[in-house]
């Protein structure tokens, strides 16, 4: 059982940790630096010496530059799991603890705990999750740090339908009863307590509204035509600010406007708002700070997301980097629009980005494409993005529905153009050389055709 490996992994860890340093690398987006963060907290409450690392991603360049000795002991959450096989160097010297979530490589060994639900036929759940797990776990004064395990689970899209399921569910009811989360139904639109309500229409992608989406003149309008005033005195609305009333006429029109343009799930715009109880109310969306985390690690802003978790609130920071990371979006979608850099095959959907979208950003582009109806949500979608190093980011998503291993599938791919991948069953990613994007395209494209055709086979 995942739940008794994990108490045992942090008994052994306290048992040890005093006499050791402790190097944390986590990945850089929400689920990363909430579980980043979690771990921070508690080893500084236990007076152990230790220092973090953020990670865009874990390869093997990067493995090579890690320093270490047999003092140290090493973790690494949610990354690692994939990448076993380069980390096996360290565990001939050190403990290794890995707490993720990644589809596995399987090794064992007497140094490394592996902290995996997927190795123990359990369902997925978010680093931070079972990192918060650990925490509470290593002692019960961790338990404060639930609402950051909802934070990163939120972050990396673990609720299905804006809802959280199963071990998830759990440890957000274990939250309400702490009062640290409280559970409200609404519309599903971000920064219902930060942006004017013109700005929530325009920047909302899922839901996605046709015709709104990406156009503040034309959200302005919208929300005229049904009556409700876009400002209070000289005060922006805010989804917060509206009334009863205001919100049900604005869900009508939104289930409409999806209706009008055949959008698919056109009224599924509703679900589950986690709101954190004791934080600034720019803070207090758990999805909202999730967005927020994800734009500070994608703007390299590591140490303010850091703080943020923490509890020191710098909004007017905040603010400013949130700008920057929804106009880069907005100039991204735009140029999705425009340029001709999204190629159809048979069995999938590629942006071929070059340089012209960050490799920071390509998997937030395809998950909004995806999303929205720019294009096919019945194939899966594989964005190539160029990076500082002049490989490609190769950022892969497919509907749930669609029966795809886009891990299995990336990994055939690299396989033969000498890359690296990893990720999950409908979400993954991978570096090849740029010089093989080509070749990419038809891998993945005749390897998806084999799938599909043993499928219906």
């Amino acid at each position: 059982m995942l739940i008794e490996e994990i108490e045992r992994a942090a008994k052994i860890l306290k048992a040890i940790v005093k006499e050791k340093k402790v190097k944390i690398f986590s990945h850089y987006d929400a689920d990363g630096l909430t579980s980043a963060s979690i771990l921070l907290k508690m080893f500084l409450r236990a007076n152990v010496n230790f220092e973090v690392k953020i990670l865009k991603q874990l390869t093997s360049r990067i493995v090579e530059k890690i320093k270490f000795t047999d003092e140290d002991v090493l973790i690494f959450s949610d990354l690692g799991s994939g990448q076993i096989d380069l980390l096996k160097k360290f565990m001939e010297k050190t403990q290794v603890f890995i707490l993720d979530h990644h589809e596995p490589i399987l090794l064992q060994h007497p140094n490394l705990f592996h902290l995996n639900p997927l190795l123990f036929d359990e369902e997925e759940i978010s680093a931070s999750i079972i990192s918060y797990l650990f925490a509470k776990s290593f002692s019960i004064q961790n338990t404060d740090l639930i609402d950051l395990a909802i934070v990163g689970a939120l972050g990396d899209e673990q609720d299905e339908g804006w809802v959280l399921k199963g071990l998830a569910r759990k440890v957000l009811e274990e939250a309400e009863n702490l009062g640290k989360i409280t559970v409200t139904k609404g519309i599903r639109l971000y920064g219902r307590n930060t942006r004017p309500i013109h700005k929530t229409l325009e920047l909302s992608f899922d839901p996605f509204i046709p015709g709104i989406t990406g156009s503040e003149s034309q959200a302005i309008q919208f929300l005229a035509e049904l009556g409700i005033p876009v400002k209070d005195g000289n005060d922006w609305k805010k989804l917060k600010d509206l009334t009863i009333e205001e919100q049900k006429k604005l869900a009508s029109a939104i289930i409409l406007e999806r209706l009008k343009f055949s959008h698919p799930n056109a009224v599924d715009i509703f679900g589950e708002i986690y709101t954190i109880v004791g934080r600034g109310e720019e803070f207090q969306d758990a999805r909202e700070f999730a967005t927020i985390l994800n734009a500070c690690g994608r703007t390299y802003n590591f140490d303010l997301a850091i703080k943020l978790c923490l509890g020191e609130e710098d909004f007017a920071k905040v603010w400013e980097i949130m700008e920057n990371y929804r106009k880069k979006i907005s100039e991204a979608i735009k140029l999705l629009r425009e340029e001709k850099m999204i190629i159809s095959t048979e069995n999938a959907n590629f942006i071929l980005a070059g340089n012209k979208i960050p490799d920071t950003l390509i998997g937030t582009i395809v998950s909004i494409a995806l999303n929205s109806n720019i294009l096919n949500s019945n194939k899966p979608v594989f964005g190539l993005a160029e990076n500082e190093e002049g490989e490609l980011k190769v950022s892969a998503r497919a509907n749930k529905s669609l029966n795809i291993n886009l891990k299995e599938v990336l990994s055939h791919a690299v396989k033969q153009l000498k890359g690296e991948a990893g990720g999950h069953t409908h979400a993954a990613g991978a570096l090849i050389d740029k010089n093989f994007q080509n070749d990419f395209v038809n891998i993945v494209d005749k390897k998806l055709g084999e799938m599909l055709g043993k499928e219906k086979g």
